[in-house]
């Protein structure tokens, strides 16, 4: 099976070469990076990639972090092709950091225009990597920042703070799949929640992995989507409902 992966806040693929790297030779992946245009913001991505779908063959559609809405909007279209959905680490409304008792919709307008690109590489990567932040991993997420427009990183993080996905998620047909982590800085368990209200019949595997769960721990979550993708239905012993810790 193909397998198509929408990345997270940087826009781009560098960042998930060693998770497209872990999947093969199970899974044919590909990922997407979006235009750096800051006109694009949620309904402008989803209306860019539909094109970009395959439509020769079955395919998986992954949506890390800030792309969870755009594989949700996608997915919500059903493309003939499509036989799963995962969401990786990710949200269908503002999602809350762990140690905030507030949502990235409640925040002033103002903070979304904070220089983050300036931001202390280690204080983003504490954010990010957690525990499993390496020097490689810092080198490569420098690189991402550096290459992000300031304009675009603006207009995503005010579309996160705007988005509101559950109903599209409502109307997706294929099995779905979340991929939780547990030592996540940046979205709580709440975004879970609200996934699983919206759509009760979602899948939840939780890993002891920080929000870039995809960087961190390619290998372990490369071979989980795998299984669960291999079984169809997704639903066996290691899959978690409701009460994925």
């Amino acid at each position: 099976m193909r397998a198509l992966v929408l990345p997270g806040l940087d826009g781009g693929g560098a960042l998930l070469d060693d998770f497209l790297a872990a999947m093969r030779p199970r899974l044919d992946g590909q990922a997407l990076a979006y235009p750096g245009d800051p006109a694009l913001g949620y309904a402008e991505l989803i209306d860019w990639a539909w094109p970009q779908l395959p439509t020769d063959a079955p395919f998986a559609l992954i949506g890390e972090s800030f792309s969870g809405p755009v594989a949700i909007g996608l997915a919500a279209r059903r493309p003939p092709q499509l036989k799963a959905l995962v969401l990786c680490a990710s949200f269908v409304r503002a999602p809350r950091p762990p140690w905030s008792p507030l949502g990235l919709a409640a925040l002033p307008a103002w903070t979304q225009r904070l220089p983050l690109q300036r931001a202390p590489l280690a204080a983003v990567a504490r954010a990010t990597l957690g525990r499993w932040s390496t020097a490689p991993r810092r080198q490569r997420l420098r690189a991402a920042l550096d290459a992000l427009d300031p304009a675009v990183l603006r207009r995503r993080l005010g579309e996160i703070a705007r988005v509101d996905a559950r109903a599209a998620l409502a109307e997706v047909a294929v099995p779905t799949l979340y991929l939780r982590a547990g030592a996540d800085r940046l979205v709580s368990r709440d975004s879970w929640e609200e996934i699983r209200r919206a759509r009760p019949q979602t899948d939840c595997i939780a890993l002891d992995a920080p929000h870039f769960v995809l960087q961190a721990c390619a290998d372990e979550a490369a071979a989980r989507i795998g299984r669960w993708l291999d079984r169809g239905s997704g639903v066996g012993s290691d899959v978690l409902r409701s009460d994925a810790s």
